[in-house]
């Protein structure tokens, strides 16, 4: 697969640029790394992506806040879409330097809408990679992603509202394994509802601890899904004891 990587050194740099109004002539060939081999194009992918995910931002307002929950609903759709349109190629997928690329290059004003209108660098994976929108909803769908289910392969990654994803999922070393994450997803969110979690905000942030500590010494990748759900439903009964123990 043939792709597109923005060297990290010119990110900041070429991202003001581009919010200026362009870049100067001939800079994209010194900022810009073509990589990857093949006859394909990740470049044919993407423009059909563009259409999806423009089609969905039109269902929203056209301003939104940092923090507004309809960003949290768009994520929950994009998500899904980006993860569809995007071809498996592990060399591209993995690296940093093409996302930030796809969220600089192709997707600057979506990106900036998500986030009130001028997103943080981080936002488009400068300085943090991890925090590369594109990047995260392509993890959201992945992760949770369950191949060969006919009703929607998709059904958990529509669930949970952003907070949840972010704090709970992605800044955390468990949050790389599949199993665990479905199996918390499922807990958390046993409807499609983001409105109506399991767990309130300070026990879900207790569960996450509590999750975080066990990890050392439980290998996660091991459980399969049924005894990952098992975990943390004994977990999260032991984080309703203790607060309740601790409020009285």
């Amino acid at each position: 697969m043939r792709y597109k990587a923005l060297k990290a050194p010119y990110a900041l740099e070429t991202l003001e640029a581009l919010r200026r109004g362009a870049l100067p002539e001939g800079e994209e060939t010194r900022v810009v790394d073509p990589r990857g081999a093949g006859p394909d194009d990740v470049e044919r992918y993407i423009e059909p992506l563009v259409e999806k995910l423009n089609h969905i931002r039109s269902r929203y307002p056209e301003h939104l806040r940092q923090r507004d929950p309809r960003g949290g609903q768009f994520e929950a759709e994009a998500c899904v879409e980006i993860h569809k349109c995007l071809p498996f190629d592990p060399a591209m997928l993995g690296d940093h330097e093409f996302w930030t690329w796809l969220a600089v290059f192709r997707f600057r004003e979506l990106v900036d809408w998500r986030y009130g209108g001028k997103a943080a660098p981080a936002n488009f994976g400068i300085g943090n990679w991890s925090e590369n929108l594109m990047y995260r909803l392509w993890l959201r769908a992945d992760i949770v992603y369950k191949p060969g289910d006919k009703n929607d392969p998709y059904s958990l990654a529509r669930r949970g509202d952003q907070d949840f994803w972010r704090s709970h999922v992605f800044r955390q070393d468990y949050g790389k394994c599949r199993s665990l994450v479905r199996a918390l997803v499922r807990y958390q969110f046993p409807d499609s509802s983001p409105d109506s979690p399991t767990l309130n905000s300070k026990e879900i942030r207790e569960l996450a601890k509590r999750l975080r500590r066990l990890h050392p010494t439980l290998i996660y990748e091991c459980l399969d899904e049924s005894a990952a759900y098992e975990l943390v439903q004994r977990e999260a009964e032991a984080v309703k004891r203790a607060l309740k123990q601790t409020n009285r």
